[in-house]
């Protein structure tokens, strides 16, 4: 069967950010054809573009892939090497990178003697810190048996290059090397020694674009041989893309940033460059913000000022991006909620009402988006309107799991602040059975039972806390008392200064 036009789909659908299709279709693909190594490398890609773009915590990684792992294990009991493929690429979805689950899906991809994609597999976690070692060394062998040399001897040069003291690699090296110039093709007394040269030339490139992990003179031969591409031919869409990857990949983000922008000045109306250049900038904002944290832990006051002037900018930017990309694409919800999320951050109520309001109809951020509402609502003084979101909220989650005990946590203190005490004070019981440590609900028990009215404090927003491109949290002190008729009009927009402790708490 001719899979081409779903690798076609699917590579358009990761250039739209829509990744959860583009793994949909990948996944398609590889059950009709598990050793189409292609797709499985692309959605290799794909997976780690989605984590780029929509970052999930590693505990609810691991939370979301126990079901995986234990069918995993299954699988492995029983020999089922189908079950424990399918199983490990649904488990490494959230966590593409995890080592573990790579190794189980590569090691049922050779069992299952499909070669060509457990050999990606390996290389895909070449790099990893503690396993990478491993996995370079199986995927040599695995090429040496598909009688690829050149690929085979590459990676045992990568293992080292890292470990120069690696015995199995170093003796795998010294065997291939002699093996490679006996090989029948490696000498040809009737071709000229340019053709011999343009012949290797020709090879060391192959070797170098198709190796997961390169070593630092690899990667100047390959950084120079892309530059010099888009020299000649400055239109050269496949040249520009594996340069600009080639930069991110070595966290080198203003390289890519210019090279992205030389692209983006010869064709102004490409959206694919200019989304991925304000992915990348977010990305440099991100490594801005963390060395600017680590200098003002080791006591750097300058430092302190330039985070807050950082955090400032990367916000600014983000709300300037992502409005951006709704205007280009007004149907894309996931787009809508996090503009929406933005808006809110920054006090812009109206406008994050306006974007929760269409990010509500889809039922992946249906939870987040009613949350946001309330909040929403809450800050302009639509307190019964807030309540009637949160209600809304709590349809179809378990009370008793964490998320449910989350929206049960702000429905009682948006009640509390409504006035309604006693309400208030069961809500927070129920919640104290449960979890006694759970915030402050103890505190806000005593409280309660006491004759002191709870504390009101004004509506503020804290500073940005993301990894790009995605905003992570959204942290909200609890909203002023309502001193505002529904019906009068509402205070003109503002933005209010960030600021920190929020009742309300966003998930990915």
């Amino acid at each position: 069967m001719d899979v081409s036009k779903h690798l076609e789909k699917a590579a358009e659908a990761v250039k739209k950010k829509n990744f959860d299709y583009a793994i949909e279709l990948y996944h398609q693909v590889l059950q009709l054809k598990p050793d189409h190594g292609e797709a499985r490398r692309e959605l290799r890609t794909c997976l780690v573009r989605r984590q780029e773009y929509k970052k999930v915590p590693k505990a609810i990684a691991a939370l979301q892939g126990l079901p995986g792992r234990f069918s995993i294990n299954v699988g492995k009991l029983t020999k089922n090497s189908a079950q424990v493929i399918l199983s490990a690429e649904n488990a490494l979805k959230d966590d593409p990178k995890n080592f573990a689950l790579n190794k189980s899906l590569a090691e049922a991809l050779e069992a299952a003697g499909h070669l060509n994609s457990a050999v990606v597999v390996w290389e895909f976690v070449g790099d990893d810190s503690d396993g990478g070692d491993l996995a370079l060394k199986r995927a040599g062998a695995l090429y040496y048996q598909m009688r690829d040399l050149p690929k085979a001897l590459g990676c045992y040069e990568a293992v080292l290059k890292r470990t120069p003291r690696d015995s199995e690699a170093e003796k795998m090296r010294k065997n291939l090397a002699a093996e490679g110039v006996l090989s029948a093709g490696s000498y040809d007394p009737t071709k000229s020694s340019r053709e011999l040269a343009r012949d290797k030339d020709r090879q060391r490139s192959l070797e170098t674009d198709n190796k997961m992990v390169t070593g630092e003179d690899e990667r100047t031969v390959q950084r120079k041989r892309l530059e010099e591409a888009l020299a000649a031919d400055a239109s050269n869409k496949r040249a520009r893309t594996q340069l600009v990857e080639h930069f991110v990949k070595g966290r080198e983000y203003r390289e890519a940033i210019r090279v992205l922008e030389a692209g983006i000045a010869l064709d102004p109306t490409s959206y694919d460059l200019r989304e991925r250049c304000g992915d990348i900038r977010m990305l440099d904002y991100d490594r801005q913000i963390r060395e600017a944290e680590a200098a003002a832990a080791r006591g750097d006051a300058a430092a302190a000022t330039d985070l807050a002037d950082l955090k400032r900018e990367k916000l600014d930017f983000e709300v300037e991006e992502f409005t951006r990309r709704v205007a280009d694409h007004p149907t894309d919800l996931d787009l809508r909620f996090r503009v929406a999320r933005l808006m809110l951050e920054i006090g812009t109520i109206d406008a994050a009402i306006q974007n929760f309001q269409q990010s509500v109809k889809d039922p992946r951020r249906r939870v987040d988006s009613l949350l946001g509402l309330g909040v929403a609502f809450e800050k302009k003084g639509l307190v019964d309107l807030a309540r009637k979101q949160l209600d809304q909220a709590q349809e179809g989650v378990d009370p008793n799991s964490d998320r449910g005990v989350e929206l049960r946590y702000a429905l009682a203190c948006l009640i509390e602040r409504s006035g309604d005490r006693e309400d208030a004070r069961k809500r927070f019981e129920g919640i104290y059975e449960r979890d006694i440590h759970y915030k402050d609900v103890a505190e806000r028990l005593e409280r309660l039972r006491s004759s002191n009215p709870a504390p009101r404090a004004a509506p503020t927003v804290e500073a940005p806390r993301t990894a790009a491109p995605v905003v992570e949290t959204i942290d909200l002190e609890e909203p002023k008392p309502i001193t505002q008729s529904p019906r009068e009009p509402a205070a003109p927009e503002k933005r209010d200064p960030p600021a920190a402790d929020s009742i309300y708490t966003f998930k990915e």
